[in-house]
């Protein structure tokens, strides 16, 4: 039998950790409440408002593509919105699978180089819409708690401090997508450091090739940031989409709210619950924030709902806002690999043939 690769086993183990963390639950689940009340909460959904959920999730994949599709334009990359949500998708998929969501991006930057974008300008594509995706999330994160400290309060008490180090954490990484791009000598010389050290554990063989190769993808990720911040509305249309996809995603919850025919707490309260909630959560440093996130919904939202509904309301919100994306995202891997599998056979189509050595003469003109 084939010895599995380290990443394989990664992989698996990581697959594994996310089914163990989806069965805890639903036993956990089991155990805090009657197990006839919840199926029933299930049923009792109405479906017009769970179709609109499952909207707000489609709403966020085709915006997903069509950030990085606009972005390549104003590159004058060509590419496909069809292609760019693939790509989408495949990132959501190892996001979903990795520890603090650290496989989304290469995965991304490679399915964009098989598609003949060179890795510098897939980074800075994805560079870019991480840092318009945190800034949009912190700001409207930001802004609804200003608007509603009293009622963010009286809902989390002692629990603020957590969306305190949320805040922080998340505002680290934007500070540290802005340094990647105006300070390309430090840049530089971090990259050089860490070749030095992989040289010296005899990770890296080549450090010169190693180092040249990484400075090139380094000038290009430049390059295409530079040509981004030069033109400031360019970055206002990807902010602008980044901020109604944020909003998409974060609008599932509300519809499950309203699906179980909830009135008490407005679109606003909900949300803004729901943006603290993601921001709390979202660098917990496992696969999908499993735990974080299941134990934050029921601390932020178990005023909302009844003892009867939260726990079907919990998991019909996981499922959309973690599980499907794993599920959609398998598709769109499969999809890229059979993608790949067909450029291999056109490109040993292309190749020429071995001609027998007589039958290689001229024929006349």
């Amino acid at each position: 039998m084939a010895k599995l690769t380290k990443e394989k086993r990664s992989t698996l183990l990581n697959i594994g950790f996310i089914v163990l963390t989806l069965l805890l639950v639903l036993y956990l689940v089991s155990q805090a409440g009657d197990v006839t009340q919840i199926v029933n909460a299930f049923g009792s959904i109405n479906p017009w408002w769970l179709l609109g959920a499952l909207g707000c999730f489609a709403a966020h994949v085709l915006l997903e593509g069509l950030i990085l599709r606009i972005f390549f334009s104003f590159q004058q990359v060509k590419t496909t919105w069809k292609a760019c949500s693939l790509v989408g998708l495949i990132g959501m998929y190892y996001s979903s699978i990795t520890p603090a969501a650290t496989g989304g991006q290469p995965m991304q930057a490679f399915a964009l180089k098989k598609r003949g974008i060179a890795s510098g300008v897939g980074y800075s594509a994805l560079a870019v819409k991480f840092f318009c995706w945190q800034c949009a999330l912190l700001l409207i994160g930001a802004v609804l708690w200003a608007v509603s400290g009293k009622y963010v309060f009286s809902v989390l008490g002692s629990g603020v401090w957590l969306v305190v180090v949320g805040f922080f954490l998340n505002s680290l990484m934007v500070g540290v997508v802005i340094l990647l791009a105006i300070n390309r000598n430090l840049v530089r010389a971090v990259i050089v450091f860490f070749v030095n050290l992989a040289h010296r554990f005899r990770i890296v063989k080549d450090k010169a090739k190693t180092s040249s190769r990484m400075d090139a993808s380094l000038n290009d990720f430049h390059s295409s940031v530079e040509i981004l911040t030069g033109q400031p509305l360019q970055f206002l249309v990807l902010f602008f989409i980044s901020l109604v996809q944020v909003t998409a995603l974060m609008s599932v919850i509300y519809f499950i709210y309203r699906g179980f025919y909830l009135t008490e707490h407005n679109y606003l309260q909900v949300i803004t619950i729901q943006f603290l909630l993601y921001i709390t959560a979202s660098f917990t440093p496992l696969p999908g924030a499993s735990g974080a996130q299941e134990g934050g919904f029921y601390l932020f939202f178990r005023s909302f709902f009844p003892d009867s509904l939260i726990f079907a309301a919990l998991l019909i919100w996981r499922f959309i806002t973690y599980y499907l994306f794993i599920i959609a995202g398998f598709f769109a891997v499969i999809a890229d690999q059979t993608y790949s599998i067909r450029i291999r056979k056109k490109s040993a189509a292309a190749l020429p043939e071995d001609v027998p050595e007589e039958n290689n003469k001229e024929e006349p003109l």
